[in-house]
């Protein structure tokens, strides 16, 4: 296999002198520790070429995919890639419910006018750079972040102490950030999130 550099952002990958596709090369400043790959190829080679595009980069690689490409998946994790995390989206509606949704629960709105709204932002900032240390770590600063990331309503949960213990942004109806840093509380909090999203 060759690999030949045919702009700065992209690799395009030979065998037996003909052409099997791209690999292009991209930087995410929320997880800059890394190069993101994205695949643009005919057919999977049969070497990799990841570790000379490592060494041309001059930083780890990381890959998003979705499952449905089999043999990408198969062929990276052959080549030294690791499944570090799944994602996963879901259309639901109240029909699609395993159990009654329980109301014994105070969850509170707030949009971006709130005071809370800071302290959500905050909550989130922090949930998200623990959550991804291990999988790319958070290289954005918090006003970055903020900026960027949160939407501007949804809704909260207080602890006994009065400190914020759940957080769902949401936007047109949809959640976009769940975070919490309550087991115990968290599957009534989200019960009581539905219940306003189905409403």
């Amino acid at each position: 296999m060759k690999l030949r550099k045919i702009n700065p952002q992209t690799y395009e990958l030979f065998e037996n002198n003909q052409s099997l596709g791209t690999i292009s090369t991209y930087r995410n400043p929320f997880h800059d520790s890394c190069i993101y790959l994205k695949f643009n190829l005919i057919k999977i080679p049969t070497t990799s070429p990841f570790l000379e595009i490592r060494k041309q980069e001059q930083k780890p690689l990381q890959v998003m995919i979705e499952s449905s490409h089999t043999k990408l998946v198969d062929f990276m994790l052959k080549n030294g890639f690791k499944c570090k995390r799944y994602c996963f989206e879901a259309k639901v509606s109240a029909t699609d419910l395993k159990h009654h949704l329980r109301t014994q629960f105070k969850v509170l709105p707030f949009d971006v006018k709130d005071p809370i709204y800071s302290k959500c932002c905050d909550f989130l900032y922090k949930y998200y750079k623990t959550t991804h240390e291990l999988v790319s770590p958070l290289t954005a600063s918090k006003n970055e972040f903020i900026t960027e990331v949160p939407t501007k309503t949804g809704y909260y949960s207080l602890d006994k102490q009065g400190r914020l213990n759940n957080v769902a942004f949401t936007e047109n109806n949809v959640i976009a950030y769940l975070c919490s840093v309550d087991p115990t509380s968290c599957s009534s909090f989200i019960d009581n999130l539905l219940i306003k999203i189905f409403t």
